[in-house]
C-alpha cells in the first residue's frame, strides 16, 4: 500500500478515495459531450494530461454501443485501428485483435473493462520504453 496524495491510497493497483465528499468540490474541467473528469483547475501536468487522454479515448470507443463501461470486441477493434494503427499494422497475424481480446478479457465476459484495457496500454508502454532504451544505448555508443 502506498500513498498517492492527501486523501488517495493505492492498494494493489486500485485507487481508494476515503474522502469522497471532498471530491464534490474538486475543481473540474468540462467537455462538451463528455462527463466531467477530475482535473486540476491549474494547467495539468504532462502525466495528468496523458491519464486524462487514456480515460477519454477508452470512453469514446466504449460509448459507441451506448453502454459506455466496457469495450466490445468491435469497439476494441475500432479503437486499435484508429488509436494504435502503427502497432496493428506491424503485426503479421490477422487474428491479432482476437488474441488481444482474449488476453485482455481476464474475467471472460466478452467485454474489456477500463482496468483490463489499461493492461494493454501498460504492456505496449513497457515495450516502447525497452525500444527507447536500446535506441539510447546505440546512440551513446556512436558518440
Amino acid at each position: 500500500m502506498s500513498r498517492a496524495g492527501p486523501d488517495v491510497t493505492i492498494v494493489s493497483g486500485n485507487t481508494l478515495i476515503p474522502a469522497l465528499d471532498a471530491l464534490q468540490n474538486f475543481p473540474t474541467r468540462s467537455y462538451s459531450s463528455s462527463p466531467r473528469f477530475l482535473v486540476s483547475a491549474v494547467m495539468p501536468s504532462e502525466l495528468e494530461s496523458a491519464m486524462e487522454s487514456l480515460i477519454m479515448v477508452f470512453h469514446r470507443y466504449a460509448d459507441k454501443d451506448g453502454r459506455g463501461e466496457t469495450l466490445s470486441k468491435k469497439e476494441l477493434k475500432q479503437l486499435m485501428e484508429t488509436e494504435l494503427a502503427s502497432f496493428l499494422k506491424s503485426q503479421k497475424d490477422p487474428a491479432t485483435i482476437d488474441k488481444i481480446m482474449k488476453d485482455l478479457d481476464q474475467n471472460g465476459d466478452g467485454e474489456v473493462s477500463f482496468e483490463e484495457f489499461v493492461s494493454l496500454v501498460v504492456g505496449l508502454s513497457i515495450a516502447c520504453e525497452q525500444i527507447y532504451q536500446i535506441h539510447i544505448k546505440k546512440t551513446a555508443t556512436k558518440k
